[in-house]
C-alpha cells in the first residue's frame, strides 16, 4: 500500500492520533504529526501513550538553549550553546565522547575565531571608551 503526497485539506497522523481517543496528549506531539498513517494505525493505545511519554520526558530541554542562525555570506551556520545539570549516566557520556570528540580541527578553527572575535569587539569598546574619557 501506498501513501499518495496529501494537500493541505487532508488530515495529518496527528489529527487522526486525537480522532482516536487520545485528546490533545499524542495530538501535540512531532513524532506522531511525522509517522506514517498506516503506522500511526497499526499502534495500540498503550503503545501510543508509551511513545508520547518518552518523548517527551526527554524533550523537557536544558535550562539554557540558545540556538542561532548566522547567514555572514552566501552560506547560513547555526550556533547551538546548550548547558544545565547533567543527566546522562557514565556509559552515555563515554559513547558520546567517542562520537563528539572536542578535539578536532574544526573546534580548533571556531575557538579561535572567538577568542579573536572577542578581543576585537574588546578592543572596539576600549576605543569607544578612551574617546569618551578623551584620554
Amino acid at each position: 500500500m501506498s501513501v499518495e503526497p496529501t494537500t493541505g485539506d487532508a488530515a495529518t497522523p496527528a489529527d487522526q492520533a486525537s480522532d482516536d481517543g487520545n485528546t490533545g496528549k499524542t495530538a501535540d506531539n512531532w513524532m506522531f504529526a511525522r509517522l506514517q498513517p498506516t503506522i500511526l494505525d497499526s499502534l495500540s493505545e498503550q503503545q501510543k501513550q508509551a511513545l508520547h511519554e518518552a518523548v517527551t520526558r526527554s524533550a523537557s530541554g536544558p535550562p539554557v538553549n540558545i540556538r542561532l542562525t548566522v547567514p555572514p555570506w552566501s552560506r547560513r551556520y547555526y550556533l547551538t550553546v546548550l548547558s544545565g545539570l547533567e543527566q546522562r549516566g557514565g556509559d552515555r557520556r563515554r559513547q558520546e565522547r567517542t562520537r563528539y570528540p572536542l578535539r578536532t580541527v574544526a573546534n580548533f578553527f571556531f575557538a579561535i575565531g572567538f577568542v579573536v572575535a572577542f578581543y576585537a569587539l574588546a578592543l572596539v569598546a576600549l576605543a569607544l571608551f578612551a574617546s569618551v574619557l578623551e584620554i
